[in-house]
């Protein structure tokens, strides 16, 4: 398992429509786009244009894309460095500060501060966005496999054009360029493979105006004491707290409420806060299922 932080040019870009012109900012985990790169990797790099087998794989597919991987990451947190005294701090999606020490390329998860709830501060921007019918990604792929597109294809117009821009207020929640993530499933050089072609790709949305672009990032390899790619343990006031880092499916919590595993049969979790929403517990993430994207339990 292994603590990596990434610097980045802007933080990526990950968003939801929660009014119909304002977009906020959501949590994304890093082994999607580890995923991504796995897939580009094995079955993409040896093509002469990529882009046309990535889309005969998503557009046409004989069956749902599956992206066999076995990397498991959490979210990608803020994260602040303290070089001189030598501690990376991530802040988590239910405002606890994480605290872990590093030494020679080795970190150890020390302890959490703060107080839930708190309250997280937001600030607003002003994104020009385009929304951008697929014509030319259609085109490409018909001239490139000569076929005939059989579905009906909306023309372009002068009242809409093939393309729109729309103006959209995006709330950000951080706009940290150092971020961090935990990860496990994954060998340290494969690792380090997959993060160079992200490093050519970029991680997020609208990476052509710069969200997302990695600059570097360091491995540090990390003990399971604490904390997993799914889970956090706080103390905090006399306290305890186990903390979800990544979605997981409503079984899984339900399990965790009703049926501890055998290592915690003496502990009793309480579900003290959470966030529902449709996504998928694992790579692809365009997938639309129920999941708890965060929750927060005290431990009795």
């Amino acid at each position: 398992m292994y603590l990596v932080t990434l610097k980045f040019r802007v933080h990526p870009l990950a968003l939801s429509l929660s009014n119909p012109n304002e977009l906020s900012q959501e949590m994304l985990t890093l082994d999607g786009p580890l995923a991504f790169a796995e897939y580009y990797k094995k079955k993409l790099s040896t093509s002469k244009d990529w882009r046309i087998k990535y889309l005969e794989d998503t557009l046409f597919p004989k069956k749902e894309l599956e992206w066999a991987s076995s990397i498991k990451s959490s979210y990608l947190l803020p994260t602040v460095l303290d070089k001189e005294n030598e501690i990376v701090k991530l802040l988590t999606p239910m405002g606890f500060s994480a605290l872990f020490s590093i030494d020679n390329q080795r970190a150890k998860y020390e302890y959490s501060k703060g107080k839930y709830p708190r309250r997280l501060e937001s600030s607003q921007i002003i994104l020009r966005l385009g929304r951008r019918d697929d014509i030319l990604k259609a085109e490409v792929f018909r001239k490139a496999k000569n076929i005939t597109l059989t579905k009906q294809v909306k023309l372009p117009s002068s009242q809409s054009g093939p393309y729109k821009a729309v103006d959209y207020t995006v709330k950000l929640y951080t706009t940290h360029i150092l971020w961090a993530s935990i990860v496990d499933g994954i060998s340290k050089k494969e690792l380090e493979d997959l993060l160079l072609i992200l490093k050519k790709f970029g991680i997020g949305k609208k990476r052509n105006m710069g969200w997302g672009d990695l600059l570097g990032y360091n491995i540090y390899d990390l003990k399971k004491d604490s904390v997993t790619p799914e889970f956090i343990i706080h103390s905090s006031d006399d306290s305890r707290y186990l903390e979800t880092i990544r979605p997981v499916s409503p079984k899984k919590i339900a399990e965790l409420i009703g049926n501890p595993n055998r290592k915690t049969r003496s502990k009793k979790y309480v579900l003290i806060d959470s966030k529902l929403e449709y996504g998928a517990d694992g790579p692809p993430y365009w997938r639309r299922q129920l999941v708890v994207k965060s929750a927060l339990f005290q431990i009795t």
